[in-house]
């Protein structure tokens, strides 16, 4: 069962940038993207997931209390800590995901960017499945008593999902 709240918006003032992985490519691809998730009514945190889609597995995550590139590029470096480097990363275009510090990254590493067209969130249909899952069977059913709580929550949340929750084509 879904929850309607309102969380805070984002905008951004750029063109569109490539769908890379739209055509099925070739190599292997990670999914990023960020999410909103509630500590307390009106106090937000932010979720940031890798999603490899070959294991079909979070790969790496963080959450802050800001949302803000630092948090993203210290999950793509967890990432990069764990696994075999992607040949495509794809995300959708907020402004951590084209900041000059994150696409830097990117490119040190030799992995290509791929982008979600704007407003169309089903351009990362795995990763957003994967946020409105734990939004629904965990996060929505839970209250925290802290940040780090929660923190620690999420983690076990992840790790059940990546080793013993149930799916269908994977």
């Amino acid at each position: 069962m879904g929850r309607r709240f309102k969380k805070p918006g984002t905008h951004v003032d750029y063109s569109q940038r490539p769908n890379l992985i739209k055509n099925h490519p070739i190599g292997t691809i990670w999914r990023a993207d960020i999410t909103y998730l509630e500590l307390r009514p009106g106090t937000w945190v932010y979720l940031s997931t890798i999603f490899d889609q070959a294991s079909k597995q979070i790969i790496a995550f963080n959450i802050g209390k800001e949302m803000a590139s630092k948090l993203i590029i210290k999950t793509l470096l967890q990432a990069l800590s764990r696994a075999s480097k992607p040949t495509f990363l794809h995300s959708d275009m907020g402004s951590q995901y084209t900041s000059i510090a994150y696409e830097g990254l990117l490119k040190r590493h030799l992995i290509r960017h791929s982008y979600s067209k704007q407003g169309y969130p089903y351009d990362n249909g795995p990763l957003e499945a994967f946020h409105s899952l734990l939004k629904r069977e965990f996060i929505f059913q839970t209250r925290f008593t802290s940040f780090e709580d929660l923190v620690l929550r999420v983690e076990n949340y992840i790790n059940w999902y990546n080793t013993e929750r149930i799916r269908i084509n994977g």
